[in-house]
């Protein structure tokens, strides 16, 4: 019977415990235990937004390409100009406010040219002249293909210069061979241009400009060298047409 009333209350006791734990809280990770309030999501936090697009209905393209063979001489151009709208008129329109800029390459090669020494005696010789550089411009297109700009270039040119003066031929009086020196120039030559024209393309975003301009620069500038030599200058692209 003693036995039995101790089996009881150690039975007892045992179902006691574990009734005492089933009544605590579960376990918890986060520091601060049972009395911590719980966090709350950050009112401020807006979520990760999605980068804004540029708009490309904005951008000119001007391509300026030109490829020319001629007698004896072959011309070759590339001056890719882009610019982009900060102002326009109205809400879609071409016509506003443009900046932008490019870069500009072209190369002359003359073949055969025809020199003589004291004697009479004809001579050939080659030829080449490298022009390159940039600019940047400003635009602003008025309406309906009509726009105003104003473009600042700088220009370097490297020129066999057999225009100015200063060739001459040296002949070897053993087999008659002869070599032409032409004198090389290297010229930097910056150029601001002021003035206006029409878009042939009558394109929003594609521009072949047909162009008149003044150059403010032209007699600050070595003229001899300068593409634009005169002060008005006519354009049909890139292209001097006079």
């Amino acid at each position: 019977m003693k036995h039995l009333l101790s089996l009881l209350l150690l039975l007892f006791a045992f179902a006691v415990g574990a009734q005492a734990q089933d009544d605590l809280p579960p376990p918890t990770s986060k520091p601060g235990g049972r009395n911590e309030a719980p966090t709350m999501p950050d009112e401020d936090f807006q979520g990760f937004k999605p980068k804004k697009k540029i708009d490309l209905s904005k951008f000119i393209i001007e391509p300026n390409f030109n490829l020319s063979f001629g007698q004896g001489r072959i011309d070759f151009g590339i001056a890719p100009y882009v610019g982009y709208q900060v102002f326009e008129q109205k809400k879609g329109a071409a016509e506003g406010l443009y900046v932008g800029g490019g870069f500009t390459y072209f190369y002359t090669g003359f073949r055969n040219l025809r020199f003589t020494d004291g004697t009479g005696r004809s001579y050939t010789a080659n030829a080449n002249w490298h022009t390159y550089g940039g600019g940047v411009f400003v635009q602003y297109n008025v309406w309906r293909g009509f726009f105003a700009r104003v473009k600042m270039e700088v220009l370097h040119r490297s020129l066999d210069d057999f225009y100015n003066g200063g060739v001459n031929v040296v002949v070897n009086p053993v087999n008659g061979s002869y070599k032409v020196n032409i004198p090389k120039v290297e010229k930097t030559i910056p150029a601001l241009l002021i003035g206006g024209g029409y878009n042939l393309t009558r394109s929003k975003n594609f521009f072949l400009p047909l162009m008149v301009s003044y150059n403010v620069l032209h007699n600050v500038t070595d003229r001899n060298y300068s593409l634009y030599p005169r002060g008005v200058v006519v354009q049909l692209g890139f292209i001097n047409i006079f």
